[in-house]
């Protein structure tokens, strides 16, 4: 019989998990004062538009102004919390605002492809091609983007203003005064850290009642069809729900230590790299306004669809060199 921790250990637990929580503050707030200090100039100095005109056809294409370029860019660059910040900065500048469409689809492009540069290092410690990975991620971005620019067009779906939940909506005046500015941005970096520690309890929430197994049992029938096999189902569902820093680590010990074939890791990190950190990255993008089902539901559709389809095509001869490359060895074909 399974033995239920006590509420010291879960206290201990508690604690350990907001000061991890406190440990990646740090480091998002690394990232995030170059960007916001980029972002202010390039507001101050009205550099904005120019920038952002370099963006425009192709941004067009899923139907968003250009400058919500520079939101997804310095979320593939960093994060989604600076890519956030980075938003609310730019949010007064918006006219007309972002309707709910246009935040589902930049919040999907935000989900799909981001963090490139470190998630791509992780991905790489499993074999798999950083750059591969990181063409597949930015492809995936722009189809979500231009798939659903195009539904909400046909049916006129979320033609609606989107709303930026209260505990985030930090939207000024376009260019405040510096003490002013000075003043929100460390009111959004407590905010930050608030929303990295409610974000991490929750998910040991997920863990004490077990969710886990309740996800294996839901996702493991579609995410067989996708190409994920039993041996690297786990590791998957948690990567799912905590992230692909955690599943791509278990990933490496486990094909280190030799318990996953090479075609069950390229199924498994190619599915997180679609649908990773879905309480987090999911909650976070609904708070500024995107539609929480299509983040959730039409996502994982996505991503399924998506690492099946790769997945499959890795078989073949003459597509493997173009979707694995020689990366991962002549003896280890997926």
């Amino acid at each position: 019989m399974k033995r239920h921790p006590t509420w010291a250990e879960v206290l201990d637990n508690s604690r350990a998990t907001l000061k991890r929580g406190f440990s990646a503050w740090t480091f998002v707030v690394k990232l995030m004062i170059p960007a916001l200090i980029a972002i202010r100039l390039l507001l101050y100095f009205d550099l904005v538009g120019p920038a952002a005109r370099v963006f425009e056809p192709a941004m067009s294409l899923v139907g968003l102004p250009p400058e919500t370029a520079l939101v997804w860019i310095s979320g593939l660059v960093a994060n989604l919390y600076v890519s956030i910040s980075v938003y609310l900065a730019l949010a007064p500048l918006l006219d007309p605002a972002l309707t709910l469409a246009q935040m589902t689809v930049l919040g999907g492009m935000c989900l799909l492809a981001h963090s490139l540069l470190v998630e791509g290092q992780i991905c790489r410690g499993t074999g798999l091609s950083f750059w591969r990975v990181s063409v597949f991620r930015i492809f995936a971005g722009f189809l979500w983007g231009f798939l659903i620019h195009k539904a909400a067009g046909l049916t006129g779906w979320g033609a609606e203003p989107a709303q930026i939940k209260e505990f985030v909506n930090m939207v000024s005046e376009p260019v405040p005064p510096w003490g002013i500015w000075v003043w929100l941005t460390l009111k959004q970096l407590f905010l930050i850290l608030l929303l990295i520690e409610a974000l991490l309890l929750l998910m040991e929430a997920c863990k004490f009642f077990n969710l886990t197994r309740l996800l294996m049992k839901a996702m493991g029938p579609p995410l067989k069809l996708a190409g994920v096999s039993d041996s690297a189902m786990m590791v998957t569902i948690i990567g799912c729900m905590v992230g692909l820093g955690y599943g791509g680590g278990l990933i490496v010990a486990e094909s280190r230590s030799g318990h996953l074939a090479a075609r069950d890791i390229f199924g498994s990190v190619m599915f997180m790299c679609f649908f990773h950190s879905m309480l987090e990255d999911t909650l976070l993008m609904w708070a500024l306004g995107g539609s929480l089902w299509c983040f959730l539901v039409l996502r994982l559709a996505l991503a399924l669809a998506l690492t099946a389809g790769v997945t499959r095509l890795a078989l073949n001869p003459f597509w493997r060199p173009f979707l694995v490359g020689p990366e991962r060895g002549a003896n280890s074909k997926p």
